[in-house]
């Protein structure tokens, strides 16, 4: 189990009341083969994992012994990337979910049955309102930031971050996660996000959630749909280019009172609805939907 996602998954099915046995992540020894070991001796409900080319080998065996429900927690516009790598793990497990809603249909035109779309979230634990010290402040002072990485494939990413070098006081944070992400975004006063693949409907980035999880002020890129998820003006904004989102960070830095008004409001909601519980619970109820069937 990484020490991310797998952690806040594990929390989520505990926060609602399960039991939950972790396996180690696949690249880790014993590997994948482990999964089938620990089903055999804890006989669990069903079994949630991750998209990973590594569980191929065992999924078919896996599948015959439980319910399986994979989810990819990744977004591309050619499903192709995924089915090439994953193809057994799409073929055999009786649940799939993807954060990406706007492929769900591209997934049924070639015969994926059972896929549904399930979102990001937060992790109450870890994604939260961080005390910070001067030090910190020190590290991650900043009129505007954005954490993450440039990978070369996300869309417009690069020439976003041409001209966010441009403006005084911005800062590129890689490699930055849970505590220090919080505290990075309580410090910084306009944390920008970015949507690797804008055009598909609703595949907002993690850090969306976790910028307002953490009572920073989110301005990030548009993706279709989000609008009808997010509470824009009010949670965050959003922005169409790399010169809106300048000009809206100019509006934003003049109107501290506003941004802190919409922070808190972000805060708020994504602690009300958008937690990695409020997600698992939709995993369990297709579980019991499945069961049924059999």
């Amino acid at each position: 189990m990484d020490k991310q996602t797998g952690l806040y998954i594990k929390e989520g099915f505990e926060e609602l009341g399960h039991k939950v046995v972790a396996v180690n992540d696949p690249r880790v020894f014993p590997g994948p083969d482990q999964i089938l070991t620990l089903v055999d001796e804890y006989k669990p409900d069903f079994v949630f994992i991750a998209k990973d080319p590594r569980y191929n080998l065992i999924i078919e065996e896996l599948c015959k012994k439980n319910i399986v429900a994979m989810w990819n927690v990744d977004v591309r516009y050619n499903i192709n990337d995924f089915l090439s790598t994953c193809g057994p793990l799409y073929k055999h497990c009786q649940l799939k979910f993807t954060i990406e809603k706007g492929n769900l249909e591209k997934y049924k035109e070639v015969g994926i049955e059972n896929i549904y779309w399930l979102s990001e979230g937060i992790a109450p634990l870890w994604h939260d309102k961080t005390s910070f010290t001067t030090i910190d402040i020190t590290k991650y002072a900043s009129d505007i930031s954005f954490a993450g990485n440039i990978l070369g494939f996300q869309e417009g990413r690069k020439e976003l971050l041409d001209k966010l070098q441009t403006l005084p006081r911005f800062k590129h944070f890689n490699g930055v996660f849970n505590f220090d992400h919080n505290k990075l975004c309580a410090i910084s006063q306009i944390n920008i996000g970015h949507s690797g693949w804008p055009k598909v409907e609703l595949s907002m980035s993690a850090r969306d959630y976790r910028i307002m999880a953490a009572g920073g002020f989110l301005l990030t890129n548009h993706v279709v749909g989000i609008e009808d998820w997010f509470e824009i003006g009010k949670m965050c904004d959003i922005y169409e280019t790399p010169e809106d989102c300048i000009q809206k960070i100019r509006y934003y830095l003049a109107h501290p009172e506003l941004r802190k008004k919409i922070s808190e409001y972000g805060y708020c909601k994504v602690h009300e609805k958008h937690k990695f519980s409020d997600r698992l619970r939709e995993v369990v109820e297709h579980v019991k939907r499945i069961k049924n069937v059999l």
